[in-house]
């Protein structure tokens, strides 16, 4: 694996981690098993709330998918660029992000959704 990027919960038990030639993989149980999940893309960076419920991912190249169920389902947002990392705030309804040679963004999200 080409690792890029990992996120945990604060707790430690909801993982995420990048493969920047690959997927993302999801762990539920601190990291014993992973779960590979969206497609193959160039991932660059992962950040996760607080309770690991809500996670933000960026692909260098493409766009920043959500996910607002542990990482289960993505949805994809923003305009493609050269995204170089990303960071979350507890709740998750904040993002930050950063363009390789280039500007930050904030994304304010709101509430997730049930």
């Amino acid at each position: 694996m080409n690792w890029s990027s990992v996120a945990s919960s604060a707790d430690g038990t909801k993982l995420a981690a990048t493969d920047s030639a690959g997927r993302i993989y999801i762990s539920t149980d601190s990291g014993t098993t992973w779960t590979a999940r969206e497609n193959d893309r160039p991932w660059s960076g992962i950040a996760s709330s607080a309770d690991g419920t809500r996670l933000g991912a960026v692909v260098s190249g493409g766009q920043i998918y959500l996910s607002n169920d542990s990482g289960l389902t993505w949805t994809a947002t923003e305009t493609n660029r050269v995204w170089a990392g990303v960071a979350s705030s507890a709740d998750g309804n904040k993002l930050v992000a950063v363009v390789n040679g280039g500007q930050i963004y904030t994304l304010n999200l709101g509430a997730a959704t049930p």
